[in-house]
């Protein structure tokens, strides 16, 4: 397995682990957040330090509309 392959698979996870984290927060929590436009988290586990504060793409930002 090469370099590229493991650090995918690590971000793969983290990303799992980043939506596991915004799942268990309250629906309140995730409606405010969803409505604010917060500064984009270079990591998911900065992200995951502060979700209130920061956006993850994925994960807590929302999601863009399909045209009609």
């Amino acid at each position: 397995m090469s370099y590229t392959e493991r650090a995918r698979g690590s971000y793969r996870s983290q990303i799992r682990r980043a939506k596991k984290v915004q799942a268990h927060r309250s629906a309140w929590a995730k409606h405010i957040d969803e409505r604010l436009k917060a500064p984009m988290a270079k990591s998911p586990e900065k992200w995951m330090a502060t979700p209130n504060r920061l956006d993850y793409p994925n994960v807590d930002t929302n999601k863009p509309k399909k045209p009609k």
